[in-house]
């Protein structure tokens, strides 16, 4: 009798369990179901909207690039955008205002239709005249733009067609929220996060995107109610990496016609490079770096048995094909150093390359200091072997200038008096096509007066972003149009 208790026992238990098992998803099914139900309800009003415009500002902290004026005191950069997007057409106009430190204004422009997508600037800091063609299906850039505003992120959830295996809800009482997690069909798990008093958007977690995004400060403008201040925390990041203030949301027929197509006056595109570099003597023991492209440029200088290299640490790749050609071109000869104007990300991130040769760094004291404290050398650092160059220091021939600067904190380029040429970067703006930028930036003038008060005489100015061969003449043009 005592065995059979313990049988019956034991397969009540296990109908229990079982019961529990195949009944719990159904009930969180159902649940899911009714709540979706009860937010598609409260976004009714939004649920037409098929076309509309923004205008918020933003701010930035840079969190890609580390650019900022003092990598110990990080700022937040402001930036202006107005997009106009249409869902069903896919198309798309986005203008992006971009201030940066020292008074750099990157107004940036792209856009979509059935047929084409184009990108271009209104200032002309880097295109100048030309165009990026990027080829259609440039939607997906708008994924960041409909996550900011609050009744269109919850859009995917109102056209989920099998909630049942795809949705789970979960309930926060310490927080008084829902939990709706979705698994979409392109494998990306989105947490959403309610308020159980109002249904607002409390959160959205994006796995695919790397990305969270908090919604605050809800108002109703026209009968539309969505949170008009939006922090997106990416990769994790406690701080947000930036700060989305919706200004001005507005329902339309379309995006205005005019708006996608390229403006007149823009008339070339912007060549696209092969990835080969290729070295050019352009003055003694002095080669130039580039490729097709000319995007990045960087310069050699050979001194006896060793060769010394001028801004070729902007990215590993860069690195490792510059360093490649160099022992191609001079098997004999030893790269001893690598010079960099100023440590912002785009010209440090291919250090490591150069410091796994044992290769010498040459910066000043300031960018040797941020060098140290960026994150992707924090594992290698030790091994970096660093000297510290002065300002009017001459090594090998090239004369250092050491600078205040409002691009960077400090900042420098090297002059080569023989050769009567000049490396620098972000110094000068100057495009291939030789646009002058309507808005220049104010250390852009300090470095013109600097390079005329101090008589340096010069034929030839290498960017090491763009420009390979800026003139006198180009120079002088772009210090007028400050005036």
């Amino acid at each position: 009798m005592k065995n059979n208790l313990i049988s019956y026992s034991r397969i009540f238990a296990f109908t229990c369990i079982t019961l529990f098992t195949f009944a719990a998803p159904k009930v969180l099914a159902s649940e899911a179901q009714t709540f979706v139900t009860k937010l598609k309800a409260y976004h009714q009003k939004t649920l037409t909207i098929n076309a509309f415009s923004l205008s918020h500002h933003y701010l930035n902290k840079q969190y890609r690039s580390f650019d900022y004026w003092d990598h110990q005191t990080p700022n937040r950069s402001m930036a202006q955008r107005t997009v106009e997007i249409d869902l069903v057409s896919k198309h798309f106009y986005d203008n992006d205002i971009y201030y940066t430190s020292g008074g750099m204004l990157l107004d940036r422009a792209h856009f979509e239709n059935d047929t084409h997508s184009f990108a271009y600037e209104l200032n002309g800091n880097y295109l100048g005249k030309q165009v990026i063609n990027q080829g259609k299906g440039q939607f997906y850039r708008m994924g960041y733009i409909l996550r900011n505003i609050s009744f269109l992120a919850v859009r995917p959830l109102f056209e989920e067609n099998d909630i049942k295996n795809n949705m789970t809800l979960k309930h926060n009482k310490k927080s008084a929220t829902s939990i709706l997690i979705h698994k979409t069909a392109d494998d990306n798990v989105a947490t959403y996060e309610f308020s159980n008093t109002s249904l607002q958007l409390v959160s959205l977690n994006d796995k695919l995107k790397g990305t969270r995004f908090v919604y605050d400060d809800y108002q109703t403008t026209r009968g539309l109610t969505y949170a008009r201040i939006v922090s997106q925390h990416v990769d994790g990041a406690i701080e947000p990496s930036y700060v989305i203030y919706n200004d001005q949301f507005e329902v339309i027929e379309q995006v205005e016609p005019n708006k996608l197509e390229v403006p007149q006056g823009f008339d070339s595109e912007v060549v696209r490079g092969d990835g080969i570099l290729t070295s050019q003597k352009i003055a003694k023991d002095l080669y130039l770096v580039t490729d097709s492209s000319a995007w990045r440029n960087s310069l050699f200088k050979v001194n006896g048995s060793e060769i010394t290299v001028f801004g070729a640490s902007g990215y590993s790749e860069l690195a490792k094909k510059t360093i490649k050609l160099i022992n191609e071109q001079f098997p004999n000869k030893k790269i001893a150093s690598v010079y960099v104007t100023h440590p912002h990300g785009r010209e440090i991130s291919g250090l490591n390359v150069f410091a796994e040769q044992g290769i010498e760094i040459l910066a000043d004291k300031y960018s040797i200091e941020a060098i140290k404290a960026f994150p992707k050398f924090a594992k290698d650092i030790a091994t970096f072997k660093f000297r510290t160059i002065e300002n009017e220091q001459v090594i090998n021939g090239a004369l250092f200038y050491v600078l205040d600067n409002l691009h960077s904190k400090k900042q420098s380029f090297v002059y080569f008096k023989d050769s009567e040429l000049i490396f620098q970067s972000h110094f000068l703006h100057i495009p291939f096509d030789n646009t002058i930028a309507k808005v220049i930036p104010s250390y852009t003038r300090a470095f013109i007066e600097f390079v005329r008060n101090n008589q340096l005489r010069f034929n030839r100015i290498v960017g090491n972003h763009l420009n390979n061969n800026i003139s006198v003449e180009v120079m002088n043009k772009t210090y007028d149009a400050i005036l």
